[in-house]
């Protein structure tokens, strides 16, 4: 192994071998225990050979191929590719890697990142409101890449809904009690059904930018709520200095419904 992979390992380091897992778990490469243990081996590798370990037999996702540069020969190919697939991940759309803590699903390590748009933001964040709300119905939920807003009904007060927000401060997930207001959405999906589909909707919104015309998006966020077709996500785009904006809609199954491109 080259001498560079020897050299000890910076935040900055693991911060993008923790990227190349998530796009790694968000395509279907890792399943979400590999995703896991390997992420929270980064955490707390040592040296850049221990962080080439894990991510040497990952490959580039095929929509990115193009646009993944070859690597430098002096250093280390393997990690090269991995880095040059997280560099492109970033530039392309909004991807920052976060990780889920096997016991506690409010909880994530130390210095690691909490962007929602990404498999394993977004999965935490579905975790964390069955595992404090005891269920996972809402009205609507809207995810932004740094903070969510969701909405349900109030026991007892069908004509009440209690809002509340989603975000991750120091490492913890919190939901902070927004206050009731009169209900606007009437019928609840229930995200636990959205959970186990999570790396495909991802995956979706990896390739949204090429697919609905908008190149890089100012503003990105998903909306949760049921459509005419029944539970729907919502994938919302645009570049406030083009002006370009376009939307597509899944199913919680992943399953495309409809595409709206800024050039149509």
């Amino acid at each position: 192994m080259a001498a560079t992979t020897r050299l000890r390992a910076r935040e900055v380091d693991r911060a993008a071998v923790r990227d190349a897992l998530d796009s790694a778990f968000a395509d279907g490469q890792l399943s979400d225990l590999e995703h896991r243990n390997r992420v929270e081996a980064a955490g707390s590798a040592r040296t850049l050979a221990d962080l080439d370990r894990l991510v040497r037999d990952l490959q580039v996702p095929a929509e990115l191929r193009e646009s993944v540069s070859a690597p430098s020969p002096p250093r280390s190919t393997r990690w090269a590719v991995a880095l040059a697939t997280v560099v492109v991940l970033v530039c392309g759309i909004v991807v920052v890697t976060s990780s889920r803590n096997h016991d506690d699903p409010a909880a994530t390590p130390a210095g690691a990142q909490a962007e929602l748009t990404t498999a394993a933001g977004l999965g935490r964040m579905l975790d964390a409101i069955a595992h404090q709300l005891g269920d996972s119905e809402v009205d609507q939920l809207t995810v932004y890449p740094d903070y969510a807003t969701f909405s349900r009904a109030v026991p007892g007060q069908p004509g009440r809904e209690q809002s509340y927000r989603y975000e991750v401060e120091d490492g913890r997930a919190r939901i902070t009690d927004n206050g009731t207001s009169p209900r606007t959405e009437g019928v609840p999906v229930d995200l636990a059904e959205l959970r186990p589909n999570v790396p495909q909707l991802i995956g979706l919104l990896y390739g949204a930018d090429r697919t609905l015309g908008v190149g890089d998006p100012t503003d990105i966020y998903l909306i949760a709520d049921r459509g005419d077709d029944g539970p729907a996500v919502g994938i919302y785009l645009r570049n406030e200095d083009s002006g370009a904006q376009g939307f597509l809609t899944a199913g919680f199954d992943g399953t495309v419904r409809s595409v709206h491109r800024s050039d149509r």
